[in-house]
């Protein structure tokens, strides 16, 4: 689950850049992910494995982002048992907050960000909440984004 969470952030991150009418350049993006957990509640030996993995690794990938019609595409992959709904609020030109709530077998995922678009560049943050029968984490997703050049 912790990765399926993982994967609908970035997802809902750089899937969001694209948004007509903010401060974003289309084409070839670099984005760098960092993941922290900041909370397990769950029985001692499930804790002490999930605490063996709040150090994860940086993210990093490079990603052609250009159609607005893929940005709000939110239709589950065939087979995933898990279905997401995003709500998205326009502050302004260069600011956007979402909340997003996931369930499926595994449990039900919440989560609430916001992004900060500079042209070619940005910024986001999505603190997540993750619960799969006796096991809650929380865990944040902070990332950066910057533009490259034209996609190839």
């Amino acid at each position: 689950m912790f990765q399926k969470v993982l994967f609908i952030g970035l997802t809902l991150i750089s899937n969001q850049l694209c948004a007509e009418n903010y401060d974003f350049k289309p084409g070839l993006w670099e984005t760098t992910t960092t993941s922290k957990v900041i909370e397990v509640d769950a029985p001692a030996e499930i804790k002490k494995m999930m605490q063996r993995m709040a150090k994860m690794p940086v993210r990093t990938e490079t990603e052609c982002i250009t159609s607005i019609n893929s940005v709000f595409n939110t239709e589950p992959e065939p087979g995933d048992a898990e279905e997401c709904k995003t709500t998205i609020n326009r502050v302004n030109s260069n600011k956007m907050t979402f909340e997003m709530l996931c369930t499926g077998e595994d449990g039900t995922s919440k989560g609430m960000g916001e992004m900060n678009l500079r042209g070619e560049a940005f910024t986001s943050s999505l603190v997540m909440t993750s619960i799969n029968g006796p096991v809650t984490m929380k865990m944040k997703i902070v990332g950066n984004g910057k533009y490259i050049g034209a996609c190839r």
